[in-house]
């Protein structure tokens, strides 16, 4: 497709006000868009109210798409939520060819606006993160089951399967109820959950205590064991004693037994002659 064309139909599906449905209208956009007059004629031909129809469709899919992904962050917010989304489509569009990582695109773009619009409450990107991570986690692997869990040391990094996350909120988003019709705020409370797929390819959610969030961070960060334990009770002022390396281990055992841990991801040996 001709560059100009293409630049044309964009604007047309995602622009924040749809091109007027007249012919002398829609010649006029095509000539602004600097489309060849043989295209625009043959557009003009097929007959411009087509053009609209593809226009309704192409929002309407990439709507569907994300209510899929964050329907009670949709229900709450309602029409600001509605004018965000015509703002993301408009300013910025979707860049990935997956329709999954719209819902994902479109909240990065809204992170910096919305702490200061007053009609979006403190907790709202809480809650649109944790209903989108369910998708993004389910789309990638799990471990297969009935795989074992290679052997850990402690100065080597910890191999996670693809499909885990660690997710950081202020907002006990968690707790609230899976109803669209439910308003009750979340209450004010820092939260971190690792968010993984089962063997069963079911998304499961673990809470976690400060210390197995600032462990599990900097093993998801590439960190050896070791150094991982030592940054991380250093920075949540705890004592490296017994009950941490007793506690991490139990920690590290239940998430190899729920299928969200691998192993060492030490690399293989080479072979000697």
């Amino acid at each position: 497709m001709p560059e100009a064309l293409e630049r044309a139909f964009a604007e047309l599906a995602l622009g924040a006000e749809p091109v007027p449905a007249d012919p002398v209208a829609v010649r006029a956009w095509l000539d602004r868009s600097g489309v060849s007059a043989d295209d625009a004629a043959a557009i003009l031909d097929d007959g411009a109210d087509r053009l609209f129809v593809y226009r309704t469709l192409i929002r309407a899919t990439l709507r569907d798409a994300v209510e899929c992904a964050i329907p009670r962050t949709m229900h709450r917010l309602g029409g600001v939520f509605d004018e965000y989304f015509t703002r993301y489509l408009s300013e910025v569009g979707p860049r990935s060819r997956y329709l999954r990582d719209i819902t994902t695109e479109l909240l990065d773009f809204c992170a910096p606006l919305w702490p200061d619009d007053p009609r979006v409450p403190p907790w709202a990107m809480d809650l649109a993160r944790h209903e989108a991570v369910q998708i993004v986690v389910a789309s990638e692997l799990a471990r297969p089951l009935g795989a074992e869990p290679g052997v850990l040391d402690l100065d080597t990094p910890v191999r996670f399967i693809d499909a885990v996350r660690l997710m950081s909120y202020d907002h006990a988003v968690h707790r609230l109820s899976d109803r669209l019709d439910d308003r009750t705020p979340p209450a004010a409370e820092p939260t971190r959950l690792l968010v993984y797929r089962s063997p069963e390819h079911d998304v499961r959610y673990l809470q976690l205590t400060p210390l197995a969030a600032a462990i599990l961070e900097r093993l998801l960060a590439g960190d050896a064991l070791g150094a991982a334990l030592l940054d991380a009770t250093r920075s949540t002022g705890t004592e490296l004693g017994e009950s941490v390396l007793a506690g991490t281990a139990a920690l590290l055992a239940d998430l190899a037994e729920r299928g969200a841990l691998v192993g060492s991801n030490r690399p293989p040996e080479r072979m000697t002659t």
